[in-house]
């Protein structure tokens, strides 16, 4: 059960440092922007929100681990990718602004489907916690007010931008690589995440089958080489 309360001061001055960060510069206006901030407590198994959810905010995880899941061709969900502590993240469709709107709408872009979820600011991924969270939640509405007024507002909107489609086309380049080779580089640069998430979980990661899971993790473990052939 997903339980709502106000943040706490410690809190918000954390995140007014990483916000100024992103921006460069002092943020105008904080303390009326501070009073919109909401933390969350998340229980395993709580959405946070769901594919096809109007939902126009942005969370900074401090404490827990969630999982993103879309269904993939065959209608059967999988994970998009994993978010953890120290993440800003959003279900970035439903922030697009009006200009992606405006071009997908008049069909002036050539892949104007791909951006059907943007036109209808809804998310494409359920977010679900996998292990007790704590997120603080910022009302993106209030975030693209506040841009049309102060420049160093919209330097801080279009970092968060940037850095989160940073990371999706580092996932998305990833999903190229075999199975096994994901594995192992998931050992060495998050190997914290393979021991906090479920075998099913990390095999819908994969998107191999549980059993061709722990075949790679056993030759892993064996010291062997990589199987030529995708699992």
């Amino acid at each position: 059960m997903i339980r709502n309360g106000v943040a706490s001061g410690h809190m918000i001055r954390g995140l007014r440092l990483l916000l100024e960060a992103y921006a460069g510069a002092d943020l105008p206006e904080w303390e009326g922007f501070a009073r919109t901030l909401r933390s969350l407590r998340l229980d395993p198994g709580d959405v946070l929100f769901a594919a096809g959810d109007h939902h126009p905010y942005v969370y900074y995880i401090e404490e827990g681990l969630l999982k993103a899941q879309m269904l993939n061709a065959r209608g059967r969900p999988i994970i998009a990718f994993f978010s953890e502590e120290g993440e800003v993240m959003a279900s970035m469709p439903a922030l697009a602004p009006e200009g992606v709107r405006q071009v997908a709408k008049r069909g002036l872009h050539p892949r104007v489907e791909v951006l059907r979820a943007a036109v209808d600011a809804v998310s494409i991924h359920t977010l679900t916690a996998i292990q007790p969270c704590l997120v603080h939640r910022i009302d993106y509405r209030i975030i693209d007010q506040l841009s049309n007024r102060h420049v160093a507002w919209g330097r801080c909107s279009n970092a968060i931008s940037m850095m989160y489609a940073i990371t999706l086309q580092a996932d998305a380049a990833a999903l190229r690589n075999p199975p096994e080779q994901r594995y192992r580089q998931l050992l060495e640069t998050q190997p914290h995440l393979v021991d906090r998430v479920s075998k099913r979980d990390l095999a819908s990661f994969l998107n191999v089958t549980d059993v061709a899971l722990s075949r790679i993790a056993k030759r892993v473990q064996a010291g062997e080489p990589a199987a030529e052939a995708d699992e």
